[in-house]
């Protein structure tokens, strides 16, 4: 457990240092697409072999429901999550002198002006792009990890599907699909005295978590029942 909560925490950190490093430096959409879904992979590959490679409180959460991981193991793999989104949230402030842009989610401008500055509304948006967003995200990683002759090309695909919902998703919330990554950059913002991020981080919690139960239990109706009647077929 101990590894794997390692593996959690630095995978994490990796993960939103240069994933939100991108968006705060470059501020392009496709650089920050590519350097998500790029680093995921590396990650996929790097830490898999000791504890899946979640870095994401969405993703264990849809393990836990598919039970190939115990809510025990959830639990510590959240803990860890956050603990390494804080440190790589960390390090971007040092790079950037500065904690006030750290890549917090928030509603975007083009939104707020859509829905005439009415924040309910834009809200709305945002909760169910994040879940919408997430449930594609998590639907392709449970079906594209529960097939061993898929393992080889596994987080090349996941990795190019978190790159996928960001092109969407950025211009609307900025794009999250990880509570964890959006609450560290978002905390220390506000300690910084950017109190926005933090305002709104409910959306970046709920939206991404009842994507991931959606995604997880859409996933068991469509097909453990499936494969659970090819067993007793071949029995």
């Amino acid at each position: 457990m101990l590894k794997k909560c390692l593996a959690e925490f630095l995978g994490t950190a990796i993960l939103v240092l240069f994933g939100c490093g991108v968006a705060v430096f470059t501020g392009n959409v496709v650089a920050t697409s590519l350097a998500f879904g790029l680093v995921l992979i590396a990650l996929c590959y790097s830490f898999a072999n000791i504890s899946e490679g979640h870095f994401n409180p969405a993703v264990s959460l849809a393990m836990a429901i598919d039970k190939r991981i115990s809510w025990k193991e959830f639990g510590f793999y959240c803990l860890s999550q956050v603990l390494g989104a804080l440190l790589g949230s960390l390090l971007l402030g040092l790079f950037l002198n500065s904690f006030r842009s750290l890549g917090g989610n928030q509603m975007t401008g083009n939104i707020l002006a859509a829905t005439q500055n009415k924040n309910y509304h834009a809200y709305a948006i945002g909760l169910l792009a994040e879940l919408v967003l997430t449930f594609v995200f998590l639907f392709v990683i449970l079906v594209i990890t529960n097939k061993k002759e898929h393992k080889a090309i596994s987080g090349i695909i996941i990795g190019l599907t978190l790159a996928l919902v960001h092109l969407l998703g950025i211009g609307i919330t900025g794009t999250s699909v990880n509570p964890a990554r959006s609450f560290a950059p978002a905390l220390l913002q506000a300690i910084a005295g950017d109190t926005q991020a933090l305002k709104q981080i409910w959306i970046f919690i709920i939206g991404p978590m009842l994507g991931s139960a959606l995604a997880a239990f859409t996933y068991e109706s469509l097909f453990d029942v499936e494969d659970a009647g090819k067993e007793k077929e071949e029995k």
